[in-house]
């Protein structure tokens, strides 16, 4: 087995804010399309399906507006962003699989590619949780400096 040396590789720095504010943008921009631009109404009587269609529809504003958020603070290079990252995309998450569900128990097949975003969503969450604790071990302990 050939092993190259590895060259002296120095540590990360701490991770301030979001990674990749630029994703944060372009998803923010696609739940808002879905949520404002596709005009989504649930309109087959049934009350379960219908609710989820206007669940997704106020979810998708919601998560929208906040990775725009996330996107904006993250230029900012504030790590607390983080957590907010992190809701966003449990929201995105959790939302699209639900959702997903209940469309597909009713025959709509788009239902499917809620799932697939919900499992895009799940990752997204992973990594950003993944940030969140990085962060939190990368941060000085602000009780020890505010203790007399």
């Amino acid at each position: 087995m050939n092993e190259r040396p590895q060259p002296d590789r120095q540590p990360r720095p701490p991770i301030s804010g979001c990674d990749l504010p630029f994703m944060s943008i372009v998803s923010g921009l696609l739940f808002l399309y879905v949520g404002f631009g596709l005009g989504l109404e649930g309109i087959s009587g049934n009350a379960l399906y219908d609710g989820s269609v206007t669940a997704f529809v106020w979810g998708a504003r919601v998560v929208g507006i906040g990775l725009l958020a996330v996107a904006a603070l993250s230029y900012l290079g504030l790590p607390q962003v983080c957590v907010l990252d992190l809701l966003m995309a449990a929201l995105a998450a959790l939302g699209c699989l639900a959702v997903g569900v209940i469309w597909l128990a009713f025959g709509d097949m788009q239902g499917a590619l809620l799932i697939l975003f919900g499992l895009f969503n799940a990752s997204a969450m992973r990594y950003a949780w993944r940030r969140w604790q990085a962060m939190r071990h990368s941060a000085p302990d602000f009780e020890e400096e505010q203790a007399p």
